[in-house]
């Protein structure tokens, strides 16, 4: 019996489709002809191009697999009369350009409340009318559903028939753009979203910082998509100005489009979204279910969806009802959050979204002027939403016990300086005593007593 009796080649793709990420085995395999001939595996390529390429790139793998089917070796064999289009790379660069749009990513399956409102009715908008000439950057940190308004907006467009939508990660656009440049078709490249691109969908901008020539190349084409009238979307964890490592051209078109933040759920987005979510997998949660996971779990919604699967998938396995009993074995589990620290992580992530900084660099060593500001604030909260002593403060931030006053005593001053910021303060304040109190056994009530801004801190 023959090695080809055995073996064949689309055996060998299988497993090669198996192993490679998609967009790998699509680019450089799916479309390629082979035969097993005895012990050998003869693989046809439309040039030397690509053999060089399969050659250098992946003959580890190409080897191992022959082997562990008992073959000897592989071989090439150029095509006797390779298309004009096939002299570079060995598939049709239009069909796989970009991304398919998931169908589970649609606007009704988002759920809306006032962290996510203004950048939900962008993206609505933007598929109600004929989009062109738009440039939207929306931004916000990890899993607050900028892919998913993103993704909801070309598969809203492709269902009104609207189909020269190119949907990038930063990732995806990166590899395509190195690829052709390799092959010596960086300008097929450009062209081809320049002539079959109406709206250009970009997401996670943040992974091309200190990329340059990636940059440059992505102004040059923004620029022309912009002047052509088409609509461009961007997404990113960070504003303009905050990544590192940007092309200052590239930064200021960025800062000419329409910026909408997308910030973490607030307490009552968070129980929309476990009622949405469990409902979608047919069930109905008890309230103090639904109020116990919001109140305990103030991540992104990704968590929160984790959380409501992990717990309907629990009550399924012990064949228990949901109860608040579960659901807080659930969470003891799986909490990341130490429960004396809940009030400096509420308190953080409203200061976050107040001054617009990370968690990372309010707690860092930096002293830059917002930095320190925001820093004194979290301090000041500490002491006059969680009742926390300086002791404790100072155990929290490890900081010292002097460090805090002069940090204390300075924002005293600010608050007696700056009457906006007070104001701005206040609203602060507010938007977290709901959240903040619900959370806790403490009978005071911030807006019972809005005046009341100063503590003794000595």
């Amino acid at each position: 019996m023959s090695k080809s009796d055995i073996c064949s080649w689309n055996y060998l793709k299988q497993k090669l489709k198996e192993l490679l990420p998609q967009n790998i085995y699509q680019v450089w395999f799916s479309e390629l002809r082979g035969e097993v001939r005895g012990d050998v595996l003869w693989l046809e390529v439309p040039n030397e191009f690509t053999r060089t390429w399969l050659k250098e790139n992946y003959h580890q793998l190409l080897q191992r697999l022959i082997s562990e089917e008992g073959l000897r070796a592989y071989e090439f064999t150029l095509r006797d009369k390779p298309k004009a289009e096939q002299m570079l790379l060995p598939y049709n660069p239009v069909d796989l350009m970009g991304r398919k749009f998931s169908k589970k990513y649609t606007f009704e399956n988002f759920v809306i409340g006032k962290c996510n409102e203004l950048a939900y009715k962008v993206c609505t908008r933007l598929v109600e009318e004929t989009p062109t000439g738009y440039f939207i950057y929306l931004w916000g940190s990890y899993g607050l559903g900028k892919t998913h308004l993103t993704q909801a907006v070309g598969n809203q467009l492709l269902q009104r028939g609207f189909e020269r939508v190119f949907y990038f990660t930063a990732q995806d656009f990166l590899y395509y753009l190195i690829k052709y440049l390799k092959s010596g078709q960086i300008e097929s490249f450009k062209k081809n979203i320049q002539n079959n691109c109406d709206f250009l969908i970009l997401d996670g901008l943040h992974f091309l910082s200190g990329k340059e020539f990636t940059q440059t190349e992505l102004a040059l084409l923004l620029d022309y998509l912009l002047d052509q009238g088409k609509t461009v979307i961007f997404t990113s964890l960070k504003l303009p100005q905050e990544l590192e490592s940007l092309d200052s051209s590239l930064r200021s078109r960025l800062n000419a489009s329409l910026i909408v933040r997308l910030n973490q759920p607030d307490l009552e987005t968070r129980k929309k979204i476990i009622r949405f979510k469990a409902k979608k997998e047919g069930y109905k949660f008890p309230y103090e279910v639904v109020d116990y996971i919001a109140k305990n779990i103030r991540g992104d919604i990704r968590q929160l969806e984790s959380i409501v699967l992990g717990l309907i998938a629990r009550a399924t396995l012990l064949k228990e009802p949901i109860s608040l009993q579960l659901a807080k074995e659930m969470l003891a589990e799986i909490t990341l959050q130490r429960e004396e620290n809940f009030e400096l992580e509420l308190i953080l992530e409203g200061i976050c979204r107040f001054f617009r900084l990370t968690k990372e660099e309010i707690l860092s060593s930096s002293r830059k002027k917002n930095v320190s500001l925001a820093r004194k604030t979290l301090i000041y909260l500490l002491r006059k939403l969680a009742h926390k002593s300086l002791k404790d403060i100072a155990q929290l931030l490890k900081k010292e016990h002097s460090t805090l006053i002069h940090h204390l005593k300075s924002f005293e001053r600010k608050l007696e300086e700056d009457r906006a910021f007070k104001f701005q303060l206040e609203l602060l304040i507010r938007d977290l005593s709901s959240e903040f109190n619900s959370q806790t056994n403490n009978s005071s009530n911030i807006e019972d007593e809005p005046q009341d801004l100063f503590v003794n801190y000595k």
